[in-house]
């Protein structure tokens, strides 16, 4: 009797598990459905991210649902985690996607875990060699891996050599749960500047197509030591549309922003007036300004020559960095690629000339980094014979497998700001404090 007693048990137990997976399946469909819609209708790839990891953690058998999780979190926030997805492929199916073993290569390159990413980089290579007729669309190019093998050789350097440098969330007061990126400081570092896509104070009530407000420019003043809360910068600047600030003067009365111009993108400046307020943007004046897209800018202390990045045709590749110098008339009219001693066939971005007025920073994708865009340092010898130290990587911590970029520094030796996705940020991007308490990071 007990015997039957407890193969009823057994049965009923089973009966009610049997249902509770149909159900966590029906459930896993439903949210996957739903995150398919926004990516149909939307670029709001965070809010499907969140929908898709639901779905996935429901039905963790679903070979589909757990690679577009997986792939999700690769291409948006904290990539570390898709590992966690795609391993549930990999161990059902290793065969599923083509790519499978590159994307859980990255994901594990991403969480600085470089000896799992070298192995399934090394598996995903041997599949190439093995299927070298195969041309679908979830082929990776052997030298992207090979460079991503790089990368992690790379990283591991650079991690066992971490330099002594603390980086700071600098908090609330500035950052939000939203993005909040491009931090521009004065001289003496009592004001930031910086571009938020927060809900509250935004001029915009509305959201973009990714289901974000837009980009506003806000500002933070430093009192006691304290950076107070930050503020929208009104209404002279921002619009209903999308801008973001990209450097200040030394002096901290011109501010030069991004904004869809005459090209694809061209840089703006706002000067201000002497009751604190702001003029309307105008196009920077002189040769900078191109039919294609100016992306950042940087201006050295006396204001007679800066540095920006472009798109325009006749670089080495990609996004390369052009300086200018003023003529004897004040304008801005010759300007150079800065040539190969700078610049790659890569994106070169980001640029920020120091207060010495030689030691310029700026990001790159194609020099000796971990993945992304990597922060280098490099100073000037000759500018006229475009001669450059060789740059140099400024290592981990500050760079990451992520991409490191848009570094602004201070008037006081060993400090910078810039945005960064990490564990411990309140939002998306966050603004940080790169502090060096060896003081040696500038020289």
């Amino acid at each position: 009797m007990r015997l039957r007693r407890g193969i009823f048990f057994l049965i009923l137990t089973a009966g009610f598990a049997v249902q509770a997976q149909q159900q966590d399946k029906e459930q896993a469909r439903q949210y996957y459905e739903m995150a398919s819609e926004i990516m149909t209708s939307t670029r709001a790839v965070d809010d499907a991210r969140e929908l898709m990891v639901i779905a996935a953690n429901f039905d963790t058998t679903n070979l589909k649902i757990n690679t577009e999780a997986g792939i999700m979190h690769i291409r948006t926030i904290q990539k570390e985690e898709g590992v966690k997805y795609l391993l549930r492929v990999y161990r059902q199916n290793p065969n599923f996607r083509f790519d499978l073993d590159y994307q859980i290569g990255l994901s594990y390159q991403y969480g600085l875990n470089f000896d799992k990413a070298i192995e399934f980089y090394t598996r995903y290579k041997l599949k190439v060699d093995r299927n070298a007729a195969y041309k679908g669309k979830d082929r990776v190019d052997p030298k992207e891996v090979a460079r991503r093998l790089d990368e992690c050789a790379n990283g591991k350097e650079f991690v066992a050599a971490a330099k002594p440098v603390a980086i700071t969330n600098i908090g609330p007061q500035i950052n939000s749960e939203f993005d909040d990126y491009a931090p521009v400081v004065n001289a003496d570092e009592t004001e930031m500047i910086f571009t938020s896509r927060r809900r509250e104070g935004n001029l915009n009530e509305n959201v973009s197509d990714d289901n974000r407000p837009f980009e506003d420019i806000f500002i933070s003043k430093r009192e006691g030591g304290s950076w107070q809360p930050a503020t929208n910068l009104g209404n002279i600047v921002n619009t209903k549309h999308n801008e973001s600030n990209l450097a200040i003067s030394p002096n901290g009365n011109t501010l030069f922003i991004y904004r869809d111009g005459v090209g694809e993108g061209d840089i703006f400046t706002s000067t201000r007036q002497p009751d604190g307020t702001w003029t309307k943007p105008v196009p920077l004046p002189g040769a900078i300004n191109s039919s294609f897209r100016e992306s950042s800018i940087t201006i050295n202390k006396d204001e007679t020559m800066l540095f920006f990045a472009s798109e325009r045709p006749g670089g080495l590749g990609g996004i390369d960095i052009y300086s200018c110098i003023k003529d004897k008339k004040g304008q801005w009219t010759i300007v150079r690629n800065l040539g190969p001693g700078i610049n790659t066939e890569f994106d070169d971005d980001g640029p920020f000339i120091d207060y010495d007025g030689k030691t310029l920073y700026f990001s790159t994708k194609g020099r000796k980094g971990m993945g992304g865009f990597d922060i280098f340092k490099a100073t000037l010898i000759n500018l006229e014979k475009r001669e450059w130290t060789e740059p140099e990587n400024l290592g981990f911590p500050i760079n990451t497998p992520d991409d490191d970029i848009y570094i602004v520094g201070t008037a006081t030796p060993n400090r910078f700001y810039y945005s960064s996705v990490r564990n411990d940020g309140i939002g998306y991007s966050d603004i940080y404090l790169i502090s060096d308490k060896r003081k040696k990071l500038r020289k």
